[in-house]
């Protein structure tokens, strides 16, 4: 699996997604290009999933701080959210209400 692949799969939380980790965690983010891009319907789909327990929210915390890291992911489109989700203490601790609020902020 390659990086870009790695990307895609960690970030819809694929079905390959242990595989994917050891990928990015092996290969260093590089800053020249971006190898993938935080989209609208993933990141809600993430959201709602997580909303839905079938993703645990310290995976989608742990998941938010990766993302933020990474220099070779564009998630400026909804730097706001991803900020929100990986800074828990500056945030607040984050809650199934919370995620409520996000994701009828961002279905607008």
């Amino acid at each position: 699996m390659n990086i870009q692949k790695a990307l895609a799969e960690f970030i819809t939380f694929g079905e390959q997604r242990d595989s994917a980790i050891s990928v990015i965690v092996s290969t260093a983010a590089s800053n020249k290009i971006y190898l993938y891009r935080l989209t609208k319907p993933v990141l809600i789909n993430v959201l709602t999933r997580c909303f839905n327990k079938e993703i645990d929210i310290d995976d989608l915390q742990l998941w938010a701080n990766v993302i933020e890291s990474r220099d070779d992911i564009n998630c400026a489109e909804h730097e706001g959210v991803i900020y929100a989700l990986s800074n828990s203490e500056q945030m607040g601790e984050l809650t199934h209400q919370k995620l409520a609020q996000l994701l009828k902020l961002l279905q607008q």
